[in-house]
């Protein structure tokens, strides 16, 4: 089973990103996945690509504070029904083990899905991502919940909290993420520029012509422009 034709650009929206992404269709089967998917979940392409979700996720049914898949269904099901994106709150779901069967990790998580529709407006599915926030949430219970005489007693308030710090560590990580892909995005442009300016005083041309020479290089060889034009600044590659 191959991944749904939809609107969604995966060159771009999956590959490019490194937020961990997951096509399901409307029978919760999963159509799609992108790198950073497989990297947070520890699974394969092939092991998640055409199987029904609880399949490939089994609920752990040896802990009863872990979020049922009931209650994901339903969380999904939401989405269909009301064609919205949806958020999750952080909540713990674990992961079985590959190596372990029977065996489960503690995970906690945040997620938001989208309804995915093709070109006639008909709903096939949705986008799903999700952020794994173990080591955050597990970083702040260590210290374990304030005590009697602390300003939050409430068990319910200290989860609340828990939610709340996730969050912000977790903002402050995709900001920083932003940045260092902008920064690379003007390192790119940076020695792109050199490039053709190179090219251009070398054989004569003009900017625009150095800069279709490097594209159709590029082309030719199935390469990255920015990997062309860095082997012209560094190594002198004739184009």
């Amino acid at each position: 089973m191959g991944p749904l034709p939809g609107t969604y650009d995966r060159a771009e929206t999956f590959q490019a990103s490194d937020a961990p992404l997951l096509v399901i269709d409307t029978d919760l089967v999963i159509r799609d996945v992108n790198p950073a998917y497989l990297k947070v979940t520890g699974r394969t392409y092939d092991e998640l690509l055409g199987s029904p979700m609880f399949e490939a996720f089994p609920g752990n049914p040896g802990d009863p504070h872990v979020t049922s898949e009931t209650n994901i269904s339903a969380y999904f099901e939401n989405v269909f029904r009301s064609t919205r994106r949806d958020h999750m709150p952080v909540h713990r779901y674990d992961l079985s083990s590959s190596d372990a069967p029977g065996a489960f990790a503690r995970n906690f998580w945040t997620s938001v899905t989208t309804p995915l529709r093709d070109q006639t407006g008909h709903l096939y599915g949705a986008l799903h991502h999700a952020e794994n926030l173990t080591s955050i949430v597990e970083s702040i219970w260590a210290s374990g919940p304030p005590s009697p005489a602390g300003l939050t007693t409430d068990q319910q308030t200290w989860n609340s909290l828990v939610t709340t710090l996730a969050r912000e560590v977790l903002a402050h990580g995709q900001a920083r993420r932003t940045a260092e892909q902008l920064q690379h995005a003007l390192d790119s442009r940076i020695v792109i520029e050199q490039a053709k300016g190179m090219i251009a005083a070398r054989e004569g041309i003009s900017i625009d012509q150095a800069y279709a020479r490097l594209r159709q290089y590029a082309r030719r060889h199935n390469a990255v422009l920015h990997d062309v034009a860095r082997a012209v600044v560094e190594l002198g590659l004739s184009v």
